[in-house]
């Protein structure tokens, strides 16, 4: 078993920089989450309050679509986090490569959770998009028990 370390740097440099915006990524669906949750929590105190009306519906509804938004964006971030733990088991992979040289087994592995992790990352960009998606319903609704305000966004929007 002779290595040189320069191999092993050298495996895993140029690759780390993939893990590391897995890591951002990862982040990024965390912000997600929490800022979801938050509004999640703050319409849930606002329809105990007990809200009448037109917006005791909206701010239901509301609730209801958080609700959606926070277990997209709780499954976003599992397989976020799936993915960086894939993409750092490919480095420790690589090194191995590099100390124990042209084992095949460590190839194929390497090359498995290459593939499986950034399919992962695809998958949580995907939830993000579903849960994008998600967020117009409030928008859309969120003057509805103001008819006043509420045309002049419609006029506003033409």
């Amino acid at each position: 078993m002779d290595f040189e370390l320069k191999e092993v740097l050298q495996a895993v440099g140029p690759n780390a920089g993939l893990v590391f915006a897995s890591w951002m990524f990862m982040h990024l669906l965390q912000g997600r989450y929490s800022s979801a949750y938050e509004r999640y929590r703050s319409l849930v105190d606002n329809y105990r309050q007990g809200a009448d009306g037109q917006r005791k519906e909206t701010i239901r509804d509301e609730v209801a679509l958080y609700r959606r938004r926070i277990d997209c964006m709780r499954r976003a971030t599992d397989f976020g986090l799936y993915a960086a733990m894939l993409l750092i088991g490919t480095l420790i992979i690589a090194v191995a490569d590099a100390i124990f040289k042209g084992t095949s087994f460590l190839k194929y592995a390497g090359a498995a959770t290459t593939v499986v992790g950034l399919a992962m990352v695809i998958w949580a960009a995907a939830l993000v998009v579903k849960e994008n998606r998600l967020i117009k319903m409030p928008l859309d609704r969120e003057a509805d028990d103001m008819p006043e305000l509420d045309r002049h966004m419609q006029e506003q929007r033409t």
